[in-house]
This record gives structure tokens, C-alpha cells and sequence, in this order.
């Protein structure tokens, strides 16, 4: 709205206006969704151990990813057995803030890449 303003008259307040709004706009985008500032600056912490998988039963599929003591939910759903008794080597990348899930790959216990969210 205020470029085409802008555009008509030719003020410089009318594009400061609509620079300035589309900058508010980012911000209150950056604070309605916490881990989209560590997304947006590639801010990861990656964590590597013993894990299991478990489909979650949602709507939208996917499953729950428990490592140690925590759990992490992705959409991503592997293509290899999987549930509570099955254990794999994972490594998990997640955001530093929130910790929200970003990938997670499984190994086998001899190494091999059994499945890759990347």
C-alpha cells in the first residue's frame, strides 16, 4: 500500500513508511515463531548417540524420535524398521533455542547409513 503511494507522489516519508513496515513485519514473523531466528541464521547443535523410534500417531504422520531422555518429533518417517525395541546410532541436529528437531540420521551398529532425513 505504501509503495504504490510512494509511486503516485514520490515522498520519501511514503517509502520510508514502507520499508519500515515490511521490517515490523519480519520482526513480529520472528517472534510469533521462536526457532525461526535459529533457522534463519543457521544456528544448529548437533548430538550423536544411542536412540529409538516410534511412529507418533498423529494426523499429519510422522514419528517421535527419543534420545536419551528426551524427545523430538520430525515428519520425516524412516524407510527401515523401527520401534521401541530397535535401537540405532543417531545423530541429531536441532536449534539451539528451542531445540526443535531439524533432521536426524540412523546407523546400524556397524556404521552404515540406514536412513537420512537430510
Amino acid at each position: 500500500m505504501y509503495i504504490s503511494q510512494w509511486r503516485s507522489e514520490r515522498k520519501l516519508s511514503k517509502l520510508l513508511g514502507a520499508v519500515f513496515s515490511v521490517l515490523i513485519a519480519i520482526v513480529c514473523f520472528m517472534l510469533a515463531v521462536p526457532d525461526t531466528y535459529d533457522r534463519a541464521l543457521g544456528r544448529y547443535e548437533t548430538e550423536s548417540g544411542s536412540c529409538y523410534v516410534v511412529d507418533n500417531q498423529s494426523k499429519q504422520g510422522g514419528v517421535t524420535l527419543w534420545f536419551e531422555e528426551a524427545s523430538y518429533d520430525f515428519r520425516a518417517t524412516p524407510d527401515v524398521a523401527y520401534g521401541p525395541g530397535t535401537l540405532f546410532d543417531c545423530t541429531v541436529t536441532l536449534t539451539k533455542v528451542q531445540s526443535t528437531g531439524v533432521d536426524y540420521e540412523l546407523r546400524s551398529a556397524e556404521g552404515d547409513v540406514l536412513y537420512s532425513s537430510d
